[in-house]
């Protein structure tokens, strides 16, 4: 695994294939200056709060937060991933460490009281561990004087079928999930629905563009396969929450988390014409996010996990991507 401190971000992660041949499966740019002028959001870590803050404020203690946008949909204006210079933007001190079975990286920064918006002086750690048998494991910390929301995540783009890249939309999908976000036209979460019987229903492995032509509310508003969804049971508690699979290769990925939301991405946004990564143009649907989350706008929305963290309170929150191989997949649907 190969890290930079720009953004405290992945770079690359080279696993084996059913046969053992090593690949990189990690989607996007080589270095720094393509990280700094390409798509920002590319293997970094988001923050202060990730994914959207719907009007681009929030209250906490009767107090009114307006925090800087960098969308607006129809003139109301939206904060995404912390703004126009959010936790991908910064240089983050990193620390090298040894322990049995794994190595790692701890990354930290204090995001200073006011910056883009939001309240106190934030001290936040990343660490990455990458252990003998495969497993990325992710920690996030952060402690702050005053209080503030809090919504960190990894933003790493993956294509199990390793650098010579392609369609990745025939990976296997398998969520642990019932429910899912209908997003708003700012892409804010407007309700929660049932999976069944939508193209959203991944409760037994299908490819990611299963019933991709139905039509779909979901669907229609975020121009193709893009969702938050809602982790059954959940209790905080580390645990897998979603499979991905790449048949041609036999790479699995396994993602665990102690976050309620799980968000895929499928990077619609790629065009080769003008995204130029570390092993050529990358093509439209040629990698797709593992998003582990809290859910869009919860300062704003009582009815989602709060978000909340004040003086004397740590925000804690783990993920890990399990790589293995499988040897054959069986009794999966075919896109429809």
């Amino acid at each position: 695994m190969l890290l930079c401190d720009y953004g405290a971000r992945i770079v690359s992660i080279s696993v084996p294939d059913r046969n053992g041949a090593l690949d990189d499966v990690v989607v996007g740019y080589g270095d720094i200056d393509q990280f700094e002028k390409g798509d920002r959001f590319i293997g970094c870590i988001i923050g202060r709060y990730g994914n959207r803050i719907d009007s681009a404020s929030f209250t906490i203690d009767g107090v009114r937060y307006q925090v800087t946008p960098n969308e607006s949909y129809n003139g109301v204006p939206v904060q995404l991933h912390g703004g126009p210079k959010g936790f991908d933007r910064f240089i983050w001190s990193a620390e090298t460490f040894y322990e049995k079975h794994c190595q790692g990286v701890r990354f930290t920064r204090t995001s200073p009281d006011g910056e883009e918006g939001f309240p106190g002086n934030c001290s936040v750690s990343v660490t990455y561990r990458w252990t003998d048998d495969n497993i990325c494991k992710i920690e996030y910390q952060a402690t702050t004087d005053k209080a503030t929301v809090i919504n960190l995540s990894n933003h790493t783009y993956f294509n199990l079928r390793g650098s010579k890249g392609g369609y990745a939309m025939g990976h296997l999908l398998c969520i642990e999930a019932d429910s899912c976000i209908q997003n708003n036209t700012h892409y804010c979460p407007d309700s929660v629905f049932s999976v069944s019987g939508t193209p959203f229903d991944f409760r037994e492995p299908n490819r990611i563009d299963f019933r991709i032509n139905e039509p779909s509310r979901q669907l229609e508003i975020m121009k193709g396969m893009s969702a938050c969804w809602k982790i059954r049971d959940w209790d905080g508690n580390l645990k897998k929450i979603a499979r991905l699979e790449d048949p041609e290769s036999g790479r699995v990925i396994e993602t665990w988390s102690t976050e309620p939301g799980f968000l895929v991405y499928t990077g619609r946004c790629f065009d080769p014409s003008t995204y130029h990564g570390k092993y050529g143009p990358i093509e439209k649907y040629g990698g797709l996010l593992l998003e582990t989350i809290h859910f869009a706008d919860s300062p704003n929305q009582p009815r989602f996990p709060s978000t909340l963290l004040r003086p004397g309170m740590t925000y804690r929150s783990s993920t890990e991507w399990h790589f293995i191989t499988s040897d054959a997949h069986k009794g999966s649907k075919t896109s429809e």
